[in-house]
């Protein structure tokens, strides 16, 4: 994004397609490339919660075919985390290894040098390469005045593993990673929505024009022939329930979990 701006604090597609133009003519005038179809965006903004007038743009604009967040699913350890695909745009799981803006310096790791060198060698982020065929990381090599510290573990990491496993590492363009994560687990195709306002950072991302209370506060569920329409019925006589939209199709039924398209349309629909 131009000036490393948020796309969630965007409303509309026209406005980041905007911004991502500015962004495309500064890289062409300058030479930098622009054909690697993979984006990511500041402060995983945008990408999950997802903001789909994020993911339209990129499309429009970059024809960016893949990203990566730590955001989804936000679990600790890291190597939990799983990919999915919204909007035609691929995102893989990006993993952690405890290197943040301002963990530039070897005594700054959090825990200090003992922490980080225990996390190499067969500690955390030892153990994230070891049990995950898949591996993103993300750190600010290029800003800060240059992140030494990075190039120093990642150094060490490797070196580590050669010498005390067998493992065959390769690197991959973002594509080709994309195609090889999703060919190992194509179960995680589809994303598993989750409500933001009950993550304090998935609701400090999630887009501003979007409040906790447009979420349903209650789902009620039940097969057929049960009273659950009788049910509604009867909530939607209090003045202080507001029920979901009648529908020509599914009657009171939001008809968002079933076998219908709408799962995929996110929680923003």
């Amino acid at each position: 994004m131009w000036s490393h701006s948020q796309p969630h604090l965007h409303h509309n597609h026209s406005a980041l397609v905007q911004q991502m133009q500015m962004n495309r003519q500064f890289a062409l005038a300058h030479d930098l490339p622009v054909t690697h179809r993979y984006a990511v965006s500041p402060h995983h903004s945008g990408v999950f919660p997802t903001h789909d007038p994020l993911y339209r743009a990129w499309r429009d604009v970059w024809n960016v075919d893949v990203s990566s967040t730590e955001e989804y699913p936000h679990l600790r350890p890291a190597r939990g985390r799983r990919g999915f695909t919204h909007l035609g745009v691929r995102v893989l799981p990006r993993q952690t290894c405890g290197l943040f803006t301002h963990t530039i310096r070897y005594a700054d790791f959090p825990g200090g040098p003992i922490e980080l060198e225990r996390s190499i060698h067969g500690g955390e982020l030892f153990t994230t390469i070891l049990l995950t065929p898949v591996n993103i990381f993300m750190t600010h090599l290029s800003n800060y005045g240059n992140d030494r510290l990075g190039l120093y573990t990642f150094e060490s990491l490797l070196s580590f593993l050669s010498c005390y496993t067998n493992l065959q590492l390769s690197t991959l363009t973002p594509p080709l990673m994309a195609d090889t994560y999703f060919s190992l687990y194509p179960q995680d195709t589809h994303p598993v929505w989750q409500n933001p306002c009950h993550d304090k950072r998935h609701k400090d991302i999630w887009s501003k024009e979007k409040t906790c209370d447009r979420l349903p506060s209650v789902i009620i569920m039940g097969p057929q022939k049960t009273g659950t329409t009788a049910l509604h019925t009867f909530l939607k006589l209090h003045p202080n329930v507001v029920t979901s939209y009648p529908s020509a199709t599914s009657y009171e039924e939001i008809q968002f979990f079933s076998s219908t398209n709408n799962y995929l349309k996110g929680i923003d629909w």
